[in-house]
């Protein structure tokens, strides 16, 4: 799976207050400018929409299904083609001339549409974010440490790199440590997993990982079956999780929406060489619901 990554700062030109978790505020002033920016007809629904399948707006946000689809036949939308990474800090404040930070990953043929993400965190930018609608700009555009766009040209200055994440290899393990860093929702049987087992969290990255793999790059053969049921044999030998709560402004369906997710630490132990590819690759597409607003982020440790 291709994989490309982007740092983005933006400089306060006014003092801006920013919630504690800045990834739905980045997330909805992004979406908002993305239209804008790629949509043709703002105002119709996607669903109605003649250019629905040939939209760039579409495919980044709406994601419809492809005619013809071998999976997910009960699904209208697919998982998005990006993860958006927030500071994870504890800042609710900047100050002018202060910057905001984030991470942009672009997976498989989104990755042609990087000038289109560049274009709407220019316009999200100026339009404003926080409470007060504070004024930024971009500061850098950054790849590997490398600048990559110079918004003083309004040029993109290097070519866009990319990683392939593998699904094979041979390392081995006994031991891993998941911190998750962000919200983390993942359900099982229909409700979210406060204490995830093992083979909860990997159901939910083989979910995401073939889903992606399939629609937006190279589909790869997943041995579904196998694999969860090895991961049913790992011990969680410690679990510390606990629950964050916040409230996000939808503009889709004007109201205030309540959001819910899990923070913390679980410990497996076990046979896991098998499941290290797909815990990698994790750890850059995220876990779980909610991945475009940054959540499911986790850092793995291995022993």
């Amino acid at each position: 799976m291709k994989v490309a990554t982007l740092t983005v700062e933006l400089k306060a030109l006014q003092p801006a207050r920013l919630p504690y978790y800045k990834g739905s505020v980045i997330r909805g002033g992004f979406g908002l400018a993305f239209r804008r920016v790629a949509c043709p007809f703002p105002k119709r629904e996607c669903a109605e929409c003649l250019l629905r399948r040939q939209c760039v707006w579409s495919y980044v946000f709406a994601t419809p299904r492809p005619e013809g689809s071998a999976i997910m036949r009960k699904y209208e939308t697919i998982p998005h083609p990006f993860v958006i990474e927030p500071p994870l800090d504890d800042r609710t404040r900047l100050e002018r001339g202060e910057i905001l930070a984030f991470g942009l990953t672009l997976i498989g043929k989104a990755m042609d549409y990087v000038p289109y993400f560049i274009y709407a965190f220019e316009q999200m930018a100026e339009q404003g974010l926080g409470p007060g609608r504070a004024r930024f700009a971009i500061h850098t555009v950054q790849q590997n440490g490398t600048a990559f766009y110079d918004p003083e040209s309004n040029a993109i200055t290097s070519p866009l790199a990319h990683a392939q994440l593998g699904f094979n290899g041979k390392e081995q393990a006994s031991s891993v440590t998941l911190r998750f860093l962000s919200p983390t929702r993942m359900l099982y049987n229909g409700k979210m997993a406060r204490r995830p087992a093992f083979h909860v969290v990997l159901r939910s990255l083989l979910r995401r990982i073939g889903l992606l793999t399939y629609f937006h790059d190279t589909p790869i053969e997943i041995d579904y079956t196998g694999l969860i049921k090895q991961a049913e044999s790992v011990n969680t030998a410690a679990c510390s999780m606990a629950t964050f709560q916040w409230r996000r402004y939808s503009s889709r369906q004007d109201q205030a929406i309540e959001m819910e997710g899990m923070l913390g630490t679980v410990v497996c132990q076990g046979e896991l060489g098998p499941f290290l590819p797909y815990l990698r690759a994790g750890e850059v597409v995220h876990v779980g619901k909610g991945t475009s607003f940054g959540m499911g982020k986790y850092k793995l440790e291995v022993r």
